[in-house]
């Protein structure tokens, strides 16, 4: 199966009184880069989580969240830091001695101040197990998302193999089509040019066959024809192919532009193009692929 970078998956967790929202997503990166954003007493666990996400997940810009949801439960259990209030009050009564008309201050004002409040400790160790069964659950969601747009993804590239098979099945008879019509255009440019007595089959030969070493695409289509078959291969096979399937693309490309540089037909060279923006919208799918 074919995996895509990109994916995405979120759930809701409840530990005891604690409730948490966890949301793992990703997009295409070269290698993996994870990035972990938490509450601060989840910090101690972010080398487990980046372990635990690492293990299964190989390649992509890695976004992970974890954060305690407000709720009912918490909220009653907000304990009022007394010493920084106190600090707080002395503070606002040092500014109203400096001030001609100091401004009054409500205990809205004084709830709106930072770390007024703390919530209970919350024990690391006890949750650690749930937390992380928690996230290998999202982890398999994650890939399901992952798996569902592979899948797109392989058929969009498994069409465009299929056309550039089409171009090479198509071309090898039109070669041999436009060698004919050649031949018989260069006898009779020879012929214009020189008596048609001093005309040999040698010389005719050997023009022609120059010609034919010339234009001879048959290397380049058996290699493009192996390329499509190994890339058939690899997408059937699935997993971590999206580096072997780029450097197949590479491959083939370069066989194009020889194709496209030996062509002496409008018809040759029009194929040569579609197969390089085949090539070309193949590879955009690849830059995606795990």
């Amino acid at each position: 199966m074919i995996y895509s970078m990109t994916g995405y998956a979120s759930s809701n967790l409840q530990i005891n009184s604690i409730s948490l929202q966890l949301e793992l997503k990703s997009v295409n990166h070269r290698f993996i880069d994870i990035s972990i954003k938490t509450n601060d007493e989840f910090k101690a666990l972010e080398n487990v989580i980046r372990t635990t996400l690492s293990e299964q997940i190989v390649r992509g810009k890695i976004d992970f969240k974890c954060f305690i949801k407000d709720s009912p439960q918490q909220s009653k259990k907000l304990i009022l830091k007394h010493d920084l209030l106190e600090q707080y009050i002395q503070m606002i009564e040092q500014i109203n001695q400096q001030t001609q008309n100091p401004a009054p201050i409500s205990a809205t004002d004084i709830l709106a101040l930072p770390g007024i409040f703390q919530q209970p400790d919350i024990d690391i160790d006890a949750i650690q197990p749930e937390l992380i069964s928690a996230i290998n659950l999202l982890i398999d969601s994650y890939k399901a998302t992952q798996a569902s747009e592979g899948n797109k993804l392989r058929q969009v590239i498994q069409t465009r193999l299929d056309d550039i098979q089409t171009i090479i099945d198509s071309t090898l008879p039109q070669i041999k089509l436009v060698t004919a019509e050649y031949k018989e255009k260069l006898k009779q440019r020879l012929t214009e040019a020189l008596d048609e007595s001093n005309i040999s089959d040698t010389r005719l030969q050997q023009e022609f066959a120059f010609f034919c070493q010339k234009i001879d695409i048959q290397e380049e289509l058996d290699r493009l024809g192996a390329h499509v078959k190994e890339f058939n291969k690899l997408i059937a096979k699935g997993g971590a192919i999206g580096k072997r399937l780029d450097f197949i693309c590479q491959e083939m490309n370069r066989e194009a532009n020889t194709f496209g540089s030996k062509s002496i037909a409008i018809e040759i060279t029009q194929k040569a193009v579609d197969l390089k923006v085949l090539i070309e919208q193949i590879r955009e799918q690849v830059q995606n692929i795990m």
